[in-house]
């Protein structure tokens, strides 16, 4: 996770409390313009004041933390700060699947494919009405298949109505960005896309294959379906500024 983190971005700085992940040239994603903080005795007022001013140049504040306990520790207060948290699972496959998929119902795509079935997912999310945090988006999907050998995958393959990315590396794998175009929920696809993933990552000799997931979201129910068991959590929060569609 630290590397995939890291490479993404176009710059990496130490601060008095963690790792800042910047990239200027994609200040509409949040995620690769974020502090990831690693000092387990920070509190709250440090943190603020850290973000303030490494992140001073974005409209967002946002904090990564790996550490489950010191997530845990500070969601309280950050969240009557005016934070929104983020319970993040990590979710590893141990277990078959609850039933086997139907052939071919997922299979690897191309990059344009791919890129094409998230861009119509991420137009159909509350900031989809702006091109070019869709284009930024693109672009993160594209440095990821740098860094982590990224590969594409859908269902069904050859009109996608759910597509989803593989990231590998030292046979570790995960399985991130799934989308389903809302009128084509409720028919197995996100399951399917996300199984092919998984399958097309321990063919390829990775080991140990996982996805992460907001806890308080639903596709977590899926991917324990589909063999994936909690075995811990990271902590996100973000704090923007309130914007609306003009």
């Amino acid at each position: 996770m630290r590397r995939a983190e890291e490479g993404v971005c176009d710059e990496v700085v130490r601060t008095a409390h963690g790792t800042a992940m910047l990239t200027p040239s994609l200040p509409l994603v949040w995620q690769v313009n974020a502090i990831r903080v690693e000092d387990s005795q920070a509190t709250v007022a440090q943190l603020t004041a850290e973000a303030d001013q490494v992140q001073a140049a974005f409209g967002h504040r946002k904090l990564v933390m790996h550490d489950e306990r010191l997530g845990e520790r500070l969601a309280p207060e950050l969240a009557k700060a005016g934070w929104n948290v983020f319970r993040i699972l990590i979710m590893l496959r141990r277990r078959p699947a609850d039933r086997p998929e139907d052939p071919g119902a997922g299979a690897e795509v191309s990059r344009d494919v791919g890129a094409a079935a998230l861009a119509a997912f991420r137009r159909e999310q509350p900031f989809g009405w702006q091109d070019e945090a869709v284009r930024q988006l693109a672009e993160m999907d594209d440095r990821y298949t740098v860094v982590v050998a990224a590969r594409d995958f859908a269902s069904p393959p050859d009109e996608p109505a759910c597509a989803c990315r593989l990231y590998m590396h030292d046979g570790l794998a995960q399985v991130d960005e799934v989308g389903t175009l809302e009128a084509r929920r409720g028919r197995g696809h996100a399951r399917a896309a996300v199984a092919a993933a998984a399958d097309a990552a321990s063919s390829n000799g990775c080991e140990q294959v996982f996805m992460v997931t907001d806890a308080a979201d639903w596709p977590k129910e899926l991917y324990r379906r589909l063999g994936f068991d909690e075995i811990g959590a990271t902590y996100e929060f973000l704090k923007l500024p309130i914007s609306s569609r003009p």
